[in-house]
Order: structure tokens, then C-alpha cells, then sequence
């Protein structure tokens, strides 16, 4: 099941787990839930499995500057994109393909609420240990598709498409040493539910 921060059923307790994030650790609790950001938990059975940190607005982010800025939203569903930046397993999560559940059921809730686009703004973890330059755009995309790395084969097994390839997208000490600052936004638009793996 899919709660939203500040609906009903949502525990405010679960906003601690948000210390877990591997993809911006150093990213406090008040950015991802102020203006057009909000923070989704999926749980199962009581017991939450994955979190997932969401910004949802009228543009299409390509860096994460334009993640934590705001762009006329308003707190209704009345917006054309839902970007997941952060997706992960949170501690104690036993459920078998809870990864796979977790993106089925936000993008079911977010249609239900007016949301037309699912993208994500993904980082590119391991690039880094395969190239020692940086490399062009059709090299990362190649990489990408080779399903090298734990992201990309979580994204693309789970049906999603590469959009777009985002040069010095994140310019923080770690994006940089992992894939000199480039992330990817991910299209869960058309992905198909037999697609997806158990993550």
C-alpha cells in the first residue's frame, strides 16, 4: 500500500528512515518535503519496504538543482510530471519483489491523482570504474543498456526506457567521484508489468 506524507495512514515516524537513503545521503528531511516535494512509503502488511522521495511539477528536472527548486506548483495533483529521485529498500523489508510493487502502486496512485509523466533522476553509481574519461553519451547510454551496474538494471528490468543522459547533473563530491556528476532520467511511462523483476 502507497501513503503519502501528510495523508492519512502515513506514520511521521517513517520520515527517521529517511537517514537510510544510499542516493543523497546528505540530503536533510525539510528540502524533500517542502513546496513540490513530497516523500511516498510503500508498505506491506504494516511494515514499510520501500520509501521513495518524489518532486512533482510542470517541468521535466535533468539536474537536481531543478529537483529542490519549485516551478508554480500548488499542493493539488494539477502537475504533468512525477519525478522519483530517490528510490530505496528501508531496513527490515522482507517482501519478495517489494521494489516491483512499490513503483506498480505509485504510479497507479499518482494516475488516480492527475499525474500524467513518471521519470526518475537517477545516478550512474559505478561509471567511473569502467571509463577512465569521461565519456560521450552514446558511450554511457551503452553502458546503461549493458545492465552493468545495480541502477540501471533496476530501472531498465523493471520496464523503464532512458530519456535523457544529463551532463554535470549533480556536482556534489560523490556524484562526481561515482560518474563525474551525470544522471539519468528514467521513463516509467510505458513500462510493462511482466517486465518487472523482483526487487
Amino acid at each position: 500500500m502507497i501513503h503519502r506524507y501528510g495523508e492519512k495512514g502515513f506514520n511521521n515516524d517513517w520520515l527517521e528512515l529517511i537517514k537510510h537513503d544510499p542516493i543523497h545521503p546528505k540530503l536533510k528531511l525539510l528540502p524533500r518535503i517542502n513546496g513540490n516535494r513530497t516523500v511516498f512509503v510503500y508498505s506491506h502488511d504494516g511494515i514499510p519496504q520501500f520509501m521513495v522521495c518524489a518532486r512533482l511539477g510542470n517541468k521535466l528536472p535533468h539536474n537536481i538543482s531543478e529537483v529542490l527548486s519549485d516551478d508554480g506548483y500548488n499542493s493539488s495533483y494539477d502537475v504533468n510530471y512525477g519525478i522519483f529521485y530517490s528510490i530505496f529498500r528501508l531496513p527490515g523489508a522482507a517482501m519478495k519483489g517489494g521494489g516491483k510493487h512499490a513503483i506498480k502502486e505509485l504510479v497507479e496512485y499518482c494516475k488516480v491523482n492527475g499525474v500524467n509523466g513518471f521519470f526518475t533522476l537517477s545516478p550512474i553509481p559505478f561509471l567511473r570504474d569502467t571509463f577512465s574519461n569521461k565519456p560521450s553519451e552514446a558511450m554511457v547510454r551503452h553502458y546503461l543498456e549493458s545492465l552493468q551496474g545495480p541502477v540501471e538494471k533496476f530501472h531498465l528490468g523493471n520496464g523503464a526506457r532512458i530519456q535523457n543522459i544529463n551532463f554535470d547533473a549533480d556536482m556534489s563530491a560523490l556524484r562526481y567521484s561515482e560518474s563525474w556528476g551525470i544522471m539519468v532520467n528514467y521513463d516509467y511511462n510505458h513500462y510493462q508489468d511482466d517486465a518487472l523483476p523482483e526487487a
